[in-house]
């Protein structure tokens, strides 16, 4: 692809996620994103889904997609167990990537995914995470979750940049408190379908902790879990210890809505992230707050601030025409990083998925 050519996408799952992905790249302005083909494994939603937002080709399964030569990079919406099938198929094809959040549901996956990326000269990323409703079947209904669409916002810019101007100090302590009415979504607490509150809600916790401290946890200590009768976490605390006093406190649940805020502390002031896993508001105690208002678009979005995907999309172009094989904002480290430490919790909390 050449610097100033369109970025051409194919979309893999008509779903709610993947409508609300389209929708936010018809408001980027002077957009070169251009959706060119959708593939489902229902024939029909694809053919309902390229109705509906003018896109030229729609495929009955993933294989044709794959072989579509217009398509320069393919969004992954699928359940979270067909990611690491889907995502496998489209990097063999030399496909540029971007995924759903949890790429894999085990460390050794992704591993394998960014080694397959690697070998094949193409960009992978994981992107953004949302709750989604699960209609019936495997096959039907996709919608899907993703994480850290959150660090392309530009409140998060603006966060690296008062963290960096040591305007609140050194920071201390991050406390979370993330909840939504979510125990009726098979997705989130079906273990054969990879639930998991953790893996839905709680990744946005754990990446913002990521991005304050900047290094790897020296203790995860998980506690008040609650799991269904699916062995599946529909609740859960837990602390996260950074060394030298630092640490980040959080609550994720499925089962009430909570504010949705995290406040950063540091010796000299806070930092309140209003809505922080897709933030557009921040506020500090010692200073004027910022916000960044998302545009209007053609369709109403399902989910909170998914118009922000358009920042997500436009950090992929970026990326693919400078030739990265992944972002410097949200690097393969540190995906398997986070997918370590979830690991590790659900190893200390008891869920596990069949292989």
């Amino acid at each position: 692809m050449q610097s100033q050519a369109n970025l051409n996408w194919g979309i893999a799952a008509a779903g709610r996620i993947t409508q609300d992905f389209v929708t936010a790249l018809g408001t980027v302005e002077k957009s070169r994103h251009v959706v060119v083909a959708v593939a489902d494994v229902d024939g029909q939603r694809a053919q309902e889904f390229a109705q509906r937002n003018q896109i030229p080709r729609h495929y009955d399964g993933f294989d044709a997609l794959a072989l579509d030569k217009e398509v320069d990079v393919v969004y992954v919406g699928t359940l979270n167990p067909f990611h690491y099938a889907v995502v496998h198929l489209m990097l063999a094809r030399g496909k540029n990537v971007l995924c759903e959040t949890p790429m894999c549901l085990a460390l050794e996956q992704a591993k394998e995914l960014y080694a397959l990326a690697e070998q094949r000269g193409v960009f992978l990323m994981e992107g953004k995470l949302t709750t989604s409703e699960i209609k019936s079947e495997f096959n039907s209904g996709y919608d899907s979750l993703s994480g850290m669409w959150s660090r392309f916002f530009p409140s998060y810019a603006r966060l690296r940049e008062l963290l960096n101007s040591d305007v609140i100090g050194e920071v201390t302590q991050v406390k979370i408190q993330h909840g939504f009415r979510l125990t009726h979504m098979e997705r989130v607490c079906n273990r054969s379908l990879g639930g998991s509150i953790l893996m839905d809600i709680g990744i946005y916790a754990l990446q913002l902790g990521q991005f304050v401290f900047g290094v790897s946890p020296v203790k995860i200590l998980p506690s008040g879990t609650q799991l269904n009768k699916d062995r599946v976490d529909v609740q859960g605390e837990f602390i996260l210890d950074y060394g030298d006093g630092r640490r980040l406190l959080a609550l994720v649940t499925g089962l009430e809505n909570l504010e949705n805020d995290a406040v950063i502390t540091g010796t000299k002031g806070e930092i309140k992230l209003s809505n922080y896993w897709c933030c557009t508001q921040l506020s500090r105690s010692n200073g004027p707050p910022d916000s960044w208002p998302l545009p209007r678009a053609k369709f109403d979005f399902h989910y909170t601030n998914t118009c922000g995907l358009r920042y997500e999309a436009e950090e992929v172009r970026r990326c693919i025409e400078k030739r990265l094989l992944e972002s410097p904002k949200f690097t393969h480290a540190e995906s398997l990083e986070l997918i370590a430490i979830t690991d590790e919790m659900r190893r200390q909390i008891g869920v596990t998925y069949d292989a």
